[in-house]
């Protein structure tokens, strides 16, 4: 299989920063054969080759979304207002969450996958919350993303906590009658959960375009056993562990009351501290923290949708870039950044960090932005040698973009418009791993309409049926979590930084007059 992109306008984004504006990039197979300003001789000794004449296309390198939950699926738009603790038992309720299908699973996961490569992605980092434990959830999402053709990175998440365990102080608040019932819920051993990893990637790992990874939930939710255990096959198997880390407040000081140090401390004591981790979100961290990560060449996902919906605060990028940390750019899950699109996070991601300081040296550019979507990415999953970047012998995972969309008009700085001006629209074509899976916005390996009226109807039932069931588990908890974000956001923790900006109102007190 052969593929010619024929004189489109090439952002290469190799480490030279290599631009053509007039140019061709030739594929075999999956693979980048060549990348120069006329390639049709090489072409022609290719019989059949596929030509995609590119004059009015901006040739991209696919974006990577590095954090999301597709089991979030059928969320979105639903809550507003809710930090993550109180939002988690809503979305994850104790009681009366959904019992999925497997077609569920695929569903949430097509979904998903469908907005993600509109806007494109070509590799998706899915951290796939599976409370029942089987092999179902992984199982459906893996073959979402093989039908539709997007390469999915799969976390095959593992927590062996109990509910009361990982957070600070509501053990303490919540009746006994209810305690009781909260500690009666069956959880896993680490054992069975490691099993169920290997059994998840004997299955797909490097298959159909999927790589399995180590994914303990946060560390606060996992016991000193399963972490070391982790952080064994990960050394052993050259994996990665993404996992949630100081997200919030309130997981500082859940670090503080339950392992008298920080979250990413615990994680070294237990050998997870290595390039191979990366952390997610990463806000609440302390100058030692920032400095632990960064010494090791260790990762964060940077989350901005999901952290300013949620109110979680505000990520120290450049303390961290500054130290030797890597940043790779996430939506998070579709119920709290709402969204599959990258176009949305790449634009948070841009101006997000142009407020808090007037040195304009020290903000966030969105070339930064661009190599978080890209090279940062990849290198989050230990892929770095292989995408983000168009240049002979990596994968071939590009999308073609509309020069003439509205937002490219004229053409200043192609990634500037992509941060500022452009929307999802102007992914026009998207090809990955050498094979066409969207060609001027029609889905070409499955029958878009068709799935689109399955998933209305899966997610219409959602909500009639599960929705008032999971509120309803959800209430009986919220009076016990309300107490405890209040005392948590209370108390006091050392960050290397101010995690939530300051409100205009309380301008006059810092000279603002």
């Amino acid at each position: 299989m052969a593929l010619l992109i024929r004189q489109g306008h090439i952002i290469t984004n190799d480490a030279a920063g290599m631009v053509l504006e007039r140019g061709d990039v030739l594929v075999i197979g999956d693979r980048i054969a060549a990348v120069g300003p006329d390639l049709s001789a090489r072409a022609a000794e290719h019989p059949g080759i596929e030509v995609i004449e590119a004059r009015d296309r901006l040739v991209f390198p696919g974006f990577i979304d590095a954090h999301m939950h597709s089991n979030e699926g059928f969320e979105m738009g639903r809550y507003d207002n809710l930090p993550l603790e109180i939002w988690l038992s809503e979305v994850y309720p104790p009681f009366g969450a959904a019992n999925l299908s497997w077609r569920d699973w695929y569903l949430r996961a097509m979904l998903v996958g469908i907005v993600s490569v509109r806007s494109g992605v070509t590799a998706l980092q899915d951290d796939v919350i599976n409370l029942a434990f089987t092999p179902d959830a992984v199982d459906a999402t893996a073959s979402a993303y093989r039908d539709l053709g997007l390469k999915g990175w799969i976390t095959a998440s593992m927590w062996d906590e109990s509910f009361l365990n990982g957070l600070p102080f509501l053990a303490d608040l919540v009746p006994a009658d209810l305690k009781a019932r909260l500690d009666a819920f069956p959880v896993p051993g680490h054992r069975d959960q490691i099993e169920l990893f290997q059994h998840l990637r004997a299955t797909w790992h490097d298959k159909d375009g999927m790589r399995i990874i180590l994914g303990p939930c946060g560390p606060q939710r996992c016991s000193t056993a399963l972490l070391e255990e982790v952080a064994g096959l990960s050394a052993d198997l050259d994996l990665p562990i993404h996992c949630h880390v100081l997200e919030t407040k309130t997981q500082a000081v859940t670090g503080q009351r339950k392992y008298n140090r920080t979250l990413p401390q615990f994680l070294a004591d237990v050998g997870c501290m290595t390039h191979r981790l990366t952390m997610n979100h990463a806000i609440w961290l302390t100058e030692g923290d920032i400095e632990l990560l960064g010494g090791v060449g260790g990762s964060i996902t940077h989350n901005p949708l999901a952290n300013l919906k949620l109110g979680s605060g505000v990520a120290p990028i450049r303390k961290l870039k500054n130290a030797g940390a890597n940043i790779a750019l996430g939506c998070d899950g579709v119920a709290s950044a709402d969204t599959a699109d990258m176009f949305s996070a790449f634009k948070a991601a841009s101006l997000l960090h142009k407020i808090g300081t007037h040195d304009y040296r020290e903000w966030v550019s969105a070339h930064e932005v661009m190599h978080m979507a890209t090279h940062g990415a990849a290198r989050s999953s230990l892929m770095q040698d292989k995408v983000g970047s168009i240049e002979a012998g990596k994968q071939a995972d590009i999308v073609l973009l509309d020069r003439y969309h509205w937002g490219f008009i004229p053409l200043h700085d192609p990634i500037q418009q992509i941060a500022f001006s452009a929307d999802q629209e102007a992914v026009r074509t998207s090809i990955i791993g050498g094979r066409v899976v969207m060609r001027e916005r029609k889905l070409a390996l499955i029958d878009e309409e068709a799935i689109r009226m399955e998933i209305s109807e899966a997610a219409e039932r959602f909500r009639r049926e599960d929705c008032p069931r999971m509120s309803a588990g959800a209430a009986e908890v919220r009076p016990y979590l309300d107490q405890m974000h209040t005392m948590a956001t209370g108390s006091t923790v050392e960050a290397g930084h101010i995690p939530l900006r300051m409100p205009p109102v309380d301008g006059r007190r810092f000279g603002a007059e």
